[in-house]
């Protein structure tokens, strides 16, 4: 991929996230402006029913987080997250919510 200038912003972009395919099989890391972040599919159990055989629904789970430790090493209580449709929408929805958490630092 070439960078151009246009590219260049403070802002998480788009550009900034992995697409879909790749969030199907694995959670991304990332950080800007000094806000980290996690993006991970993740599956909630919906009505009733336990253990295997329970509904579930996917979501996209966005986590963001300031400091310079890892995910793994971030106590719980310092991290905000939101759930999202695991969709295109979703990750866009991210971009905003990430965004939004960024200039309020």
């Amino acid at each position: 991929m070439i960078v151009t200038p246009e590219m260049i912003t403070d802002e998480i972009t788009r550009h900034d996230l992995l697409p879909l395919s790749f969030l199907k099989m694995s959670a991304y890391t990332g950080s800007k402006r000094g806000l980290r972040f996690r993006l991970e599919k993740t599956e909630l159990c919906e009505g009733e029913g336990e253990g295997e055989d329970a509904p579930k629904r996917t979501i996209l789970r966005c986590y963001a987080w300031r400091g310079r430790l890892a995910f793994a090493n971030t106590p719980g209580e310092e991290l905000m997250h939101t759930d999202l449709e695991f969709s295109e929408k979703g990750i866009d929805e991210a971009v905003a919510y990430l965004n939004r958490l960024a200039e309020e630092i």
